[in-house]
């Protein structure tokens, strides 16, 4: 059965979201705070997270910034619950890598209901239905599926850094640093921009929808595909 976690400090919150989602058969994990989310998901990541916008300390946008940098909960549906009903919480939720928001009170059936429907749409979306990628890094070759795709010589490295730690998203700071190797603070954004642009008309069959070099809004940009490094080749 699927695996929820819970975070809020709000004691009789977690009570009663737990009550509501293992009625419906889901495993529930709690946390009180952003630290011991973070701790209690180090070994072994949910299925979904359900995550307090306000709480002290370590809120739950900042909860979200860092659970988005880590490897292992980077692509995990996030659903913030918030009393805060001003645009600018939903906002800042959602652009801090937030999937969806519900607010407080909640009806038990729609928070339900929203679960259901990121957990299918992650389940779609997962490894084994994602395309797979190549890289041949001696020969300078990369497969999408079986078919070869020539790529200049920056385009091979951006594309082979990325996917050195696919699923991780990549900051247009890190990628001019660890790319070009620029220091920090130099380089133009719009250099990244357009080679990922060429990239995707490369790489992807509809290059307006991109399913294996995808952007973040704001935060950068992340492979979504099986990645296989061929260092013998």
């Amino acid at each position: 059965m699927y695996s929820i976690m819970i975070v809020d400090d709000d004691v009789q919150m977690l009570d009663m979201v737990e009550l509501v989602l293992r009625r419906e058969g889901f495993t529930v994990r709690r946390a009180n705070s952003g630290m011991e989310a973070l701790s209690s998901t180090a070994e072994e990541s949910p299925d979904l997270f359900v995550i307090d916008a306000m709480m002290p300390e370590m809120d739950g946008i900042a909860l979200c910034r860092r659970l988005r940098v880590q490897p292992h909960t980077a692509n995990t549906p996030i659903i913030f619950l918030t009393g805060n009903t001003s645009s600018n919480n939903v906002v800042d939720a959602l652009n801090s890598g937030g999937d969806d928001f519900i607010r407080k009170p909640f009806v038990p059936r729609e928070l339900i209901a929203r679960v259901r429907a990121h957990i299918r749409r992650s389940a779609l979306y997962g490894e084994e239905n994602m395309p797979v990628v190549r890289i041949l890094p001696t020969q300078y070759r990369l497969f999408v599926e079986d078919r070869e795709i020539g790529l200049t010589r920056v385009e091979f490295d951006l594309l082979k850094y990325m996917c050195s730690a696919p699923h991780k998203l990549h900051s247009t700071e890190d990628l001019l640093a660890g790319v070009w190797q620029y220091p920090k603070g130099v380089g133009d954004a719009a250099l990244v921009r357009n080679h990922i642009h060429n990239l995707r008309r490369k790489i992807e069959e509809d290059p307006e929808r991109p399913l294996i070099l995808q952007s973040r809004h704001g935060r950068g940009y992340v492979v979504k595909a099986r990645v296989l490094i061929d260092d013998a080749s």
